[in-house]
């Protein structure tokens, strides 16, 4: 395990002095240098420009970048070490550079940049049109019921119907008192189960729904009423019930203009996920990919980890369980990343932490 994370951080290391003395910004002074490297003015800001804006405001004194520029030196120098002890050739270390690859490529090539391009309107209208549902809600009131079990023309009907009455009014008593007079009621005295455990509450429903749990006359007439109301009561062939209006939740729309980038960016996002799936596949197809499943099947798969919270990995050079599709948007480099590390999507392996006074790269975080 030890030697799992040294590799790793040899890894991101080498890339991370790599990326500093090899990449595009090699330009302006010279603010430091060693045998065999040297750090430019453009460098040590391009690091600093990767940081959040949170982290960037504390290095605005000479002290404070040139203990920036500290960390930035320190991991030119272990990355060196690395080499001399040819580290950079470990076949874990190629393996781990092999899947920072593949994301960059997958980066490079279907990154969304979070603005949606190429989306017709009309696919945006198509799209609004087939899920009204997301963006025009209905009103919907939130409804509590007692209710009293007896059957139209039985004897029990008169004596329900009288003990209703006479609930309901001094339901309407208390309620100005008390407002959880209700709930207390319907758990003592109603005989429908489902609600009677939730003190009489059925939930916010819309007039249609109402309509087919009583009958349009009362679903009408429940939307016509104010939060905290009381109806009259409400017979039924099954039996007697006293309502109460507990809230209501007035309907919205969203229109397509307000909508359309958000329908937009989602088309945008499918598109990008249909394009890379379909690269995928020509890339297979080019490979005239084989498998032997013969010898698949012999391959012994070691038993899950007991203990709580195993660890979770993806395929190689993919996204593990949970990690976003390769066409999302890389995430910023998390606060106190090291100088020049990017955090993109799918993360084989996980920079050392070398903000300033970080620890030493034996306490980098493990794989993940």
């Amino acid at each position: 395990m030890v030697r799992r994370l040294t590799l790793v951080c040899v890894t991101c290391l080498i890339a991370l002095s790599l990326a500093c003395s090899k990449g595009p910004n090699k330009s302006g002074p010279v603010v430091a240098k060693g045998k065999g490297f040297s750090i430019t003015a453009d460098e040590l800001k391009a690091r600093l420009d990767e940081q959040s804006p949170f982290i960037r405001a504390r290095y605005n004194t000479l002290e404070r970048k040139r203990e920036f520029l500290d960390n930035m030196i320190r991991l030119e120098l272990l990355a060196t070490e690395a080499e001399k002890q040819k580290l950079d050739r470990d076949p874990e270390v190629l393996a781990a550079v092999r899947k920072v690859m593949v994301q960059k490529l997958v980066q490079r090539n279907f990154q969304d940049s979070g603005e949606p391009k190429d989306i017709p309107d009309a696919d945006v209208q198509k799209y609004y049109d087939a899920h009204k549902d997301e963006f025009v809600r209905p009103k919907r009131i939130g409804v509590a019921q007692i209710f009293f079990k007896a059957e139209a023309g039985t004897p029990e009907r008169a004596k329900k119907l009288s003990k209703a009455r006479s609930v309901l009014a001094k339901l309407r008593e208390e309620d100005k008192k008390n407002a959880m007079a209700f709930g207390a009621a319907a758990r003592e005295m109603s005989e429908d189960e489902p609600s009677k455990i939730r003190g009489g509450d059925v939930g916010f429903k819309s007039q249609e729904e109402l309509t087919k749990a009583y009958t349009p006359e009362i679903a009408a007439k429940l939307f016509s009423m104010k939060s905290g109301e009381f109806s009259d009561l409400v017979e039924l062939p099954a039996g007697v019930y006293v309502l109460k209006v507990q809230t209501v939740q007035e309907g919205s729309t969203t229109t397509l203009e307000m909508a359309k980038r958000q329908i937009a960016l989602r088309l945008n996002r499918e598109k990008k996920t249909k394009e890379f799936d379909e690269w995928v596949k020509k890339l297979r197809g080019d490979a005239s990919v084989s498998i032997d499943d013969g010898e698949l099947d012999k391959v012994a798969v070691a038993a899950a980890p007991t203990g709580p919270n195993p660890p979770h990995a993806g395929m190689p050079g993919m996204p593990g369980p949970g990690a976003p599709h390769p066409t999302m948007a890389a995430p910023a480099p998390a606060p106190g990343a090291a100088p020049g590390t990017t955090a993109p999507p799918p993360r084989p392996v996980v920079a050392p932490n070398a903000a300033p006074a970080a620890p030493a790269p034996n306490a980098a975080a493990k794989p993940k």
